[in-house]
């Protein structure tokens, strides 16, 4: 009985240390993907609807859709 006993214990603690292998697998972190930053400086693309922004045209379809949409209260 003893015998399956420490067989049973070599089997648990084996997947025990499977699931931990595999759980810190999942921290790994590559250093060619680590992102330095700049404060204050934007590093992605450029956005295309940053140069429609702030225009008169913009605001007034901006206005109108608010509007509309406080209206139907």
């Amino acid at each position: 009985m003893s015998h399956s006993h420490s067989q049973s214990h070599r089997l648990v603690a084996a997947a025990v240390l499977a699931i931990a292998l595999l759980g810190l697998s999942g921290c790994y972190e590559d250093p060619g993907e680590v992102t330095l930053y700049d404060p204050g400086v934007y590093k992605g693309e450029e956005d295309p609807l940053l140069a429609r922004s702030g225009t008169d045209e913009l605001e007034a379809k901006l206005q109108n859709r608010f509007q509309a949409g406080q209206t139907d209260r």
